[in-house]
């Protein structure tokens, strides 16, 4: 449970470079896109609502020990999140 929910943000967030940034690489996108524009924060919230979805698979067949690596997982994101928006300048 807890490696898919560290997974699922990055996969949202390939899905959506597929769709909207397939004419530039991966790498450009992330380093010029993302990191240039100091986005790197606001992504990793967006993404890690992707988790939401894992989440509710792992609820609804039963993986109560899934969903609670999911749980985590998020947390970690949020920490990190937090991190970045406070105690970082």
């Amino acid at each position: 449970g807890m490696l898919l929910g560290l997974l699922s943000p990055f996969i949202s967030l390939f899905i959506f470079y597929c769709f909207r940034f397939n004419h530039l690489s991966f790498f450009t996108f992330f380093t010029e896109i993302i990191l240039t524009g100091n986005i790197l924060c606001p992504v990793i919230s967006l993404c890690a609502i992707s988790n939401l979805l894992v989440f509710f698979i792992f609820l609804w067949s039963n993986r109560n020990r899934g969903a609670r690596g999911v749980i985590l997982a998020t947390l970690i994101y949020i920490c990190y999140v937090v991190y970045q928006k406070f105690l970082v300048e």
